[in-house]
């Protein structure tokens, strides 16, 4: 199942950028395209899969300014693994993407 949701982020990642990003918070900017993929999700299993990861503390999606504010557990996920997600590179992002997968299952 992993593997769905980590396709599902390598091509969603095409549509967002970092804004802004410290460890432990990531403010993500959106193009308005990316709606449409989240069309098909249901937002109450998105919440509900980000609450079984301790990782993620909280997040707030901003519409009008087409971003969203992740606040998440340094000690947890490694801030580069974030930074590598939405990097040039999608061997990079790949790997990346498999590497926060790891660090959100233990």
């Amino acid at each position: 199942m992993m593997k769905k949701q980590i396709d599902t982020a390598l091509k969603l990642r095409r549509w967002v950028t970092i804004g802004h990003h410290i460890p432990g918070r990531v403010r993500l900017k959106y193009k308005l395209g990316v709606l449409a993929h989240l069309a098909a999700f249901n937002r109450k299993d998105i919440e509900q899969a980000l609450q079984e990861f301790p990782a993620f503390k909280q997040y707030k999606i901003n519409n009008a300014t087409g971003s969203l504010l992740i606040e998440y557990d340094a000690n947890i996920v490694q801030p580069s693994l974030i930074e590598a997600l939405f990097a040039e590179s999608d061997q990079d992002a790949e790997q990346a993407c498999y590497a926060l997968a790891a660090c959100l299952e233990r």
